[in-house]
């Protein structure tokens, strides 16, 4: 019997869930992890012989979907779901326990900190700088959305510098078609005879 065979025990990578695991993902696929896992939660709980034990797999999966909806929500809001969440509880228990007036538990959002440029801020400008202003207030716009997933806060920076790249954009056709909206369609119109070529 002494010619058995000992195999080391294999060791298993452990992975560690968290925030940082699910940060690769984009929205897509943390939403459709979230999806899953509820999924799986109903069945099991819907199985009368099936039920959720400490450390099983559908336990885990349940905080793989609680770690995936918390990097959504920072992603869109810029701020810890569990602190606001805490935030709110406390706020309600204030107004239950201490007679203060019932909270609105707003969700707070971080906002892009400027404002879109008025069209008078673009008046001084030569047709040139209006062209320059409008491509790269797009092209700003083009490599804030094409981040892996934008955050909140990335999406409406996008916002404010669509709307100037279509201000300036929008008052450099007016300036080159004659100043109005009609002057410009008057110029586009065919002549009666005219062909498309």
């Amino acid at each position: 019997m002494n010619k058995v065979l000992n195999f080391p025990p294999q060791v298993l990578p452990v992975e560690h869930i968290d925030e940082a695991l699910f940060e690769k993902n984009n929205d897509a696929a943390l939403l459709l992890k979230c999806f899953e896992v509820v999924k799986d939660v109903l069945d099991v709980i819907a199985e009368p012989e099936y039920s959720i034990e400490d450390g099983d797999d559908t336990h885990i999966d349940l905080y793989r979907a609680y770690y995936a909806l918390k990097v959504l929500f920072r992603r869109r809001t810029g701020h810890d779901a569990a602190q606001v969440a805490k935030d709110h509880f406390e706020a309600m228990s204030r107004h239950l326990l201490a007679g203060e007036p019932r909270p609105e538990n707003n969700i707070p959002v971080v906002v892009y900190p400027a404002e879109c440029l008025p069209d008078d801020a673009f008046d001084g400008l030569t047709d040139q700088q209006l062209t320059c202003a409008a491509f790269n207030y797009s092209d700003r716009v083009r490599r804030l959305l094409n981040e892996h997933s934008p955050t909140g806060l990335a999406l409406d920076e996008a916002r404010t510098f669509s709307i100037d790249s279509t201000t300036a954009l929008r008052l450099l056709v007016l300036r080159l078609s004659g100043g109005s909206v009609e002057a410009m369609a008057a110029g586009l119109a065919r002549k009666p005879g005219e062909t498309l070529q």
